[in-house]
Parts: structure tokens; C-alpha cells; sequence
């Protein structure tokens, strides 16, 4: 199953939340003309057409949540590669709130971006949780996410290879991104 968010820029691609997005900002200036070239594209496409998307998202919905209280294993994902409206990093917590609007708990969410993705991977005795000998790679919530999914975008800061980088330290380098968007 494609992620969410993929789908809806897809199926939604000159919507107000993707064309106006202010994180737009982080993004390379050739990444957003070529991004506004696909939305002038869809604005063309046939009523009937936005009207086939607009069920088909629902149904997408849908699906998501039976498949979730089936228990079929899934991650959250973005396919952030080079898709229209796809904001690397941003687009994980856009996705959550999708997630969310399907009717997945709190909790699911946590752990299609936690323990699954492990497991997937064949890896759940090394990543994927919190635990003696478990590398230390963590994101430190202000709120508990098992409360509201929405604390997930909550950052107080990021354990990495044993560095610790505060919200002060993560705000500094999204300045100097959007300082200079696609620099390297």
C-alpha cells in the first residue's frame, strides 16, 4: 500500500495545503518549479476526473484503517523521492496526520515508525525500541504520542550516534536550509 501522503499529492495536487505549504521554503528552487509545472497540469484534468479521485481517496481511507484493525503489519513512509509536494521530513509527520484521519490509534502510529519499520527490515533485536544494548538513535517528544499523534511533530530534540541535538540546535539547521534550499 502506497503512503498516504503520496496518494493524496497525487490525487490532490493543486489543494491549498500542498501549493501553499510555507515549508515549500526548504525546498530547491528547481524542485518547486517543476512541482508547480505537475499542479497547472492537474488544474487542467476533467471534473469528472477530481470527482473519481476524491472517491477513491475515500475508499483509500478506508482501506487503511481495515487493514490496520486486521493487523497487517505496515510502516509509515512518504516515498519522499523527488515526488510533487513530498517536503523530506515534514512529509513523515503529514503522513501520521493521515494515518490518523483513517482511524489508526495513536499507538499504531508510534509503532509503524518504530518497531514495524524493525521488524520489516529483520532488525527488531537491533532498532526499532528503546532498550538496554539497543543503539541510542532517539527523538525526545515534548508530549506523549500515545495520547495524540500530533506530539510526534512535538521535537525537543534528537539522540544520534551519540550526539544530542536540541530544538535550538534542529531550528538552526532548518534555517540554513531554507537559507539556501537544494544546497549541498
Amino acid at each position: 500500500m502506497p503512503p498516504l501522503i503520496r496518494v493524496h499529492t497525487q490525487q490532490f495536487g493543486d489543494a491549498p495545503e500542498h501549493t501553499g505549504d510555507p515549508r515549500r521554503r526548504y525546498m530547491a528552487p528547481g524542485e518547486l518549479r517543476a512541482w508547480d509545472k505537475s499542479v497547472r497540469k492537474f488544474a487542467r484534468l476533467p471534473d469528472v476526473t477530481r470527482d473519481a479521485l476524491r472517491h477513491h481517496w475515500a475508499a483509500q481511507l478506508r482501506l487503511t484503517r481495515t487493514f490496520a484493525d486486521a493487523g497487517v503489519p505496515m510502516i509509515a513512509g512518504t516515498d519522499a523521492c523527488g515526488a510533487a509536494h513530498i517536503i523530506p521530513g515534514f512529509s513523515l509527520h503529514d503522513e501520521f496526520d493521515l494515518l490518523a484521519e483513517a482511524g489508526l490509534a495513536p499507538l499504531t502510529i508510534l509503532r509503524m515508525t518504530t518497531t514495524e519499520p524493525a521488524r520489516f527490515l529483520g532488525e527488531p533485536e537491533a532498532s526499532g525500541r528503546v532498550a538496554p544494548g539497543m543503539p541510542a538513535d532517539l527523538v525526545l517528544l515534548d508530549e506523549d504520542p500515545l495520547t495524540d499523534h500530533t506530539a510526534l511533530r512535538r521535537i525537543a530534540g534528537v539522540l544520534r550516534e551519540g550526539s544530542w541535538w536540541s530544538r535550538a540546535d534542529l531550528d538552526t539547521v532548518l534555517e540554513r536550509v531554507a537559507a539556501a534550499p537544494g544546497a549541498r
